[in-house]
């Protein structure tokens, strides 16, 4: 048996203990590769941090129930990716009263891990199981978990041990004679959350065909829908963002307008989601806060007003998955499982209800025009239409089941709407070199939305805050030169670079190529000019929290490492590299009344050291030195010992923690050309001895936490390990994090206010 803790760094204790964060696909990925293969085999692999979930359910437990049952699997799945399937270990995950297998849930926050059984299979290939347990603690089933785990003739995905049995999920159809009329629901307020939407404004359009019923309307938007303002004196419309507005708050707002509360239907949520390989946390978050923090103020309302029903809008994808849906079927089988849950100590009169909707057409998310391809077409030619989901609306009223299926074909055949059809996808069309800036913006448009997972893009918005990352530009430039001929370097986008962006790089074409290019990501109103000067891979993307961190006064360029673009330049010592890149900065920034600052990470900290003693040896001195975390001044030689292997390493870090998965064939070449520049880089600081400024002021950061078994990056260095080797006096800023995380948030935000400060920049007012 081998035991992981969760932590921040992989750490092995001893044989079969580790520590990892179990968030971090390449942490995971190097814990495998350390299993010895022939344990690989035939081993299970037991997910059980959803066993430390409680019965609460306000946003704190949906924080930490998303880290333990999504972003942890994500990170699991991805890793177990990687591995040949015959040599895969099998992944079971745990939880405890999350299933209504013969009850209630206790558990509802546990119900994300619904979306594990299909999407990982749909994307990745890879199977996961779910046991629920009857509690947290071993001593309630241990004596029985071995005979799930061995019983190979189990086929199910889903079970739960209850009494002593394993019992798994059995879908049941529901006979409803065509000539029985729902029975009447008692009349008086509704509330609707979501109520502006599509399929909000139908339910809310049904409901007040009865004379008898008001109803309030929680929405973003202030505008009536249209098939409501006939019915205006009896809707209230409360603007609300339940993404991110107070939950307590916004249920104080609700009071006063809830009195003789009749029921509660939850259909607010958002469509959006990336494929698992490609997942970025904070956008997963945003995809889903409204149905989640919907699903909590909807419980503080049941306990505060005991309406007659409860009813949450859920997803035939909580059941069938979907490609790029890991996220958006978990929060709605989240809802399911609400529907169960019954609250310690809670009153029970209130009836709840979940409907797992299929499409519907002419309302509601799966209707949005820019869903256009042949499986989706396919669907809405079956999908519900407004009319067909106020009937079943009231047919779900009348049934009262805790959980209703509504699927416009069977249950095997509506499978296929939710999965991508086998083989490749099928190649985009190219379009002619010669194509207009409309043609070109639409085509990249259509590649953007497919790589991101969404259906709308404005031309403006900022990539990376849709959840890009590195490798999704790196398709996409490879896109752009497949198209149309023109190589776009990933370091000429800038740390906001957004589709029009793209189009100008585009419309200007290559640049003609030199020994080191100079990109400007920030062009300020005021003087300083801040230099970032690349690490020890070469790419300069590692910047980007820090320069977005900085005010729009200072004009921030970049320097990445030219072998990076052209593999067949020679490598250079560090202090020959120091004086071109310092010749091409001022080349970039000519003419007086500018002040340079100089900065670098890691290894572009030793170089913008360098760049400092040569420009006051030239009698320009640079106006600032910063140095971010750099290597020891002695630590060249141990830096150069790093074998490939470690490199490899380094490369799935960096090249994975912002939400990529494994490595496409553009990821793998790019990964090469990382290699190629650290290896060089790497010789470069082996024989290099740091210079010593005389008169530039000077600021060091110094990480103080290590980065982890199996990454490239200096051991933490002694507070005046610098001291010695810049102009006094030294300011030097330890921070309590590890070599990488000192460019992230939030301790990026000091590095940042420190670069930004007026006197960062006013000791030399010369000229670069």
């Amino acid at each position: 048996m081998v035991t992981v803790h969760a932590g921040d760094t992989l750490t092995r204790l001893d044989d079969d203990r580790y520590v990892a964060d179990p968030a971090d696909p390449a942490q995971l990925t190097a814990l495998l590769a350390r299993i010895a293969p022939g344990r690989r085999a035939g081993t299970d692999w037991l997910h059980a941090l959803p066993l430390t979930l409680g019965p609460g359910f306000d946003e704190a437990d949906l924080e930490t129930a998303q880290w333990a049952c999504l972003d942890t699997v994500a990170a699991l799945v991805r890793a177990l990716a990687d591995l040949p399937a015959a040599h895969r270990p099998r992944l079971w995950l745990l939880s405890h009263g999350a299933q209504p297998a013969t009850g209630t849930v206790a558990t509802p926050a546990a119900g994300l891990l619904a979306s594990a059984l299909e999407v990982p299979r749909q994307e990745l290939g890879v199977t996961a199981h779910w046991a629920d347990l009857p509690g947290p603690t071993p001593a309630e089933w241990a004596d029985h978990l071995p005979d799930l785990l061995l019983d190979g003739t189990h086929t199910a995905v889903a079970t739960a041990l209850r009494d002593g049995y394993w019992w798994h999920p059995v879908t049941q159809p529901v006979t409803i004679p065509p000539t029985a009329p729902p029975a009447p629901h008692r009349s008086g307020t509704h509330l609707l959350l979501g109520g502006t939407g599509g399929i909000g404004a139908t339910l809310a359009e049904r409901l007040l065909a009865r004379p008898g019923n008001r109803v309030v309307l929680v929405a973003r938007g202030t505008a009536l829908p249209p098939v409501l303002r006939a019915h205006r004196d009896r809707v209230t419309l409360i603007r609300a963002d339940l993404a991110t507005d107070d939950l307590t708050a916004l249920a104080e707002r609700l009071a006063p307008h809830l009195d003789g509360l009749t029921g509660i239907v939850h259909a607010a949520g958002t469509a959006g989601g990336r494929l698992l390989a490609r997942r970025d946390t904070p956008a997963a978050r945003r995809t889903t806060a409204a149905k989640l923090r919907g699903a909590v103020l909807t419980e503080r309302l049941i306990a505060a007003h005991e309406p007659d029903y409860a009813l949450y809008c859920s997803s035939m994808a909580a059941r069938h998955g979907g490609v790029g849906q890991f996220d958006y079927a978990a929060a709605n089988a989240c809802l399911d499982a609400c529907a169960h849950h019954t609250p310690p100590h809670g009153r029970t009169t209130t009836v709840r209800l979940s409907i797992g909707w299929d499409a519907w057409r002419e309302v509601g998310m799966a209707a949005h025009p820019g869903a256009a391809d042949a499986r989706h077409r396919d669907h809405l030619a079956v999908a519900l239409t407004p009319e067909d989901g106020a009937a079943l609306f009231d047919r779900a009223l009348d049934l009262r089941l805790p959980h209703l299926l509504v699927s416009t074909t069977a249950l095997d055949q509506a499978r296929h709407f939710y999965e991508l059809a086998p083989g490749p996808a099928p190649a985009p069309v190219p379009v002619p070199a010669t194509a207009t800036d409309g043609d070109r913006a639409a085509a990249l448009t259509d590649v953007l939305l497919g790589l991101l997972g969404t259906d709308t893009l404005d031309p403006e918005d900022a990539l990376y805050d849709l959840g890009a990352d590195s490798l999704t530009l790196i398709e996409l430039l490879d896109e752009i030169k497949r198209r149309y001929g023109t190589d776009i370097e990933l370091s000429r986008l800038s740390h906001r670079v957004s589709l029009a962006e793209i189009l100008r790089h585009l419309g200007a074409g290559a640049e003609a190529s030199t020994a080191v290019e100079v990109e400007t990501w920030q062009h300020g109103t005021g003087p300083d000019v801040l230099c970032l000067v690349h690490p020890v891979g070469g790419d300069i993307q590692a910047y980007r929290p820090l320069v977005a961190a900085l005010p729009a006064t200072l004009t921030v360029c970049l320097i990445a490492d030219p072998r990076l673009r052209d593999p067949g330049l020679p490598a250079r010592s560090i202090p020959d590299r120091a004086a071109h890149y310092l010749e091409a900065v001022r080349a970039a920034f000519p003419g007086p009344g500018r002040r340079l600052r100089l900065a670098g990470w890691s290894f572009g900290a030793w170089t913008a050291l360098s760049m400092a003693a040569l420009a006051e040896a030239d009698g320009h001195p640079a106006a600032s030195l910063h140095l971010i975390d750099p290597p020891p001044p002695d630590a060249g030689a141990r830096l150069a010992a790093y074998d490939d292997e470690r490199l490899d390493a380094v490369f799935a870090h960096e090249l994975t923690s912002n939400g990529a998965g494994p490595l496409t064939a553009s990821g793998r070449a790019y990964a090469e050309r990382l290699a190629d520049c650290c290896r060089a880089n790497l010789a470069a600081m082996a024989g290099h001895r740091p210079p010593r400024p005389e008169r530039t002021p000077a600021t060091v950061w110094l990480a103080e936490r290590p980065a982890g078994a199996g990454l490239l990056a200096p051991a933490p260095a002694a507070p005046d390990a610098w001291t010695t080797h810049l102009p006094g006096p030294v300011t030097v800023h330890r921070l309590d994090t590890t070599h990488y995380g000192i460019v992230t948030a939030p301790h990026v935000q000091a590095v940042a206010a420190a670069l930004a400060a007026p006197e960062a920049g006013l000791r030399h007012p010369e000229r670069p």
